[in-house]
């Protein structure tokens, strides 16, 4: 597996991660000066040329805007429906008027962003999306703002004006019941972000980009780890199917009946939560983030095919970083869900199941290592290419 050009690591560098996951993360505003060029290799801007040339990105990937308000996408997007196509002069023009250029998910068109991403995926335990800001004037974007999700930001080229605001509202959420009031005491940070600078604001910070008049590249990412409020949502759910929990409300005029209804709902929560509900709830998460798509043709589809025969045959998840392994109190057997359905297997196999990743492939025999019941091997085979079949494993030759 080829290494990103630069991961999470080395943005954060000189902080170590366990430092900054401990001190920053979700946290605190910080600021890292560093050498010219750094970030340079992530995306230059022959690559953003060749992007916009020869995939010219749907709305709304692509978008511009000036002092807050988005631009006509028909003065730069033209063509008939079904065939729209990117007009070049009307790009330039609007970018020469000061518009600022925004490709939102430049992840699924540049490979080195794309690494990184997954890297910070990895570091962070939680989706990112990387979108990409261009302007040329002194004409902001937006105006000021605070985004619903972490933010980190990398200075490829060029200079921008930043201020950062102290948020205004503790852990606000994009569809809070309250309204984040606008700040009014000064910037807690204001400066410019240099070509190699690195800036990450926790959710809730207000903050503002100014360009320069000079041409100014940088990418944005947005990291979503999950909230209190998400899991919430999702353990209420899953306790529906407790009968406690679809009681009927009638008859609860009376304020000892509903007194005594709380009472009992407590009681049913508490015992609900000796588990580890949130464990679960995580762990579903994580499996539900989808895995980098990997194509390795010409050789794929002829792997696939093969009956798993060798100790050093690998195994990657074809869409899933991970696999969410249930089993239930007296279950004969354990499942998982994937691809849109519900898969059994024995529990014998739960950890080399576990083993299995979208980042990378393991090798047959390190699964096969987990199971005590040599005996099992051959079922471990046969479940294998089963999942194979239904496209939900990857088979890949060692390389000779």
């Amino acid at each position: 597996m080829s290494q990103p050009i630069v991961d999470f690591d080395q943005i954060i560098a000189p902080l170590s991660r366990e430092r900054f996951l401990a001190d920053y993360w979700t946290k605190k505003f910080l600021y890292l000066s560093g050498p010219r060029g750094r970030f340079t290799p992530i995306l230059p801007w022959e690559a953003l040329n060749h992007i916009l040339e020869w995939h010219p990105p749907p709305q709304p990937q692509l978008r511009l805007f000036q002092e807050g308000v988005m631009a006509d996408l028909r003065r730069y997007i033209d063509g008939p429906v079904g065939a729209l196509r990117l007009n070049a002069g009307g790009l330039i023009t609007l970018l020469a008027q000061g518009a600022t250029m925004i490709l939102d998910a430049v992840h699924e068109v540049a490979p080195a962003v794309a690494d990184l991403t997954a890297s910070m995926e990895s570091a962070l335990s939680c989706a990112c999306v990387a979108n990409l800001y261009a302007g040329w004037r002194t004409q902001k974007g937006f105006d000021v703002h605070w985004d619903p999700h972490e933010v980190f930001v990398l200075q490829l080229s060029g200079r921008k004006r930043w201020q950062v605001f102290a948020p205004t509202r503790i852990h606000p959420l994009g569809d809070d019941i309250e309204k984040a009031p606008p700040p009014t005491s000064p910037p807690i940070w204001e400066g410019i972000l240099n070509d190699g600078d690195f800036l990450y604001l926790p959710r809730g910070f207000w903050h503002v980009a100014f360009p320069l008049d000079e041409p100014s590249l940088h990418i944005s990412w947005g990291a979503q780890p999950v909230t209190g409020a998400e899991f919430l949502t999702w353990w209420m759910r899953t306790l529906r199917r407790h009968p406690e929990a679809r009681v009927s409300l009638a008859n609860m005029a009376d304020a000892a009946a509903r007194k005594h209804f709380i009472a009992q709902m407590t009681k049913f929560i508490e015992a609900a939560g000796q588990g580890d509900p949130l464990g679960d709830f995580l762990g579903l998460q994580e499996a539900g983030r989808r895995a980098r798509t990997r194509i390795r043709l010409p050789m794929a589809p002829i792997e696939q095919q093969k009956p798993l025969g060798s100790l050093s045959t690998r195994i990657r998840l074809a869409v899933q970083d991970s696999l969410f392994i249930e089993r239930e109190p007296g279950e004969p057997m354990a499942k998982f869900f994937a691809a849109g359905t519900y898969w059994f297997i024995r529990p014998e196999f739960i950890a080399a199941f576990r083993r299995l990743s979208g980042r990378e492939s393991v090798a047959f025999q390190d699964l096969a290592a987990t199971i005590a019941d040599k005996q099992l091997v051959g079922m471990l085979v046969a479940a294998l290419d089963t999942l194979a079949t239904a496209g939900i494993v990857f088979k890949e030759e060692a390389a000779n």
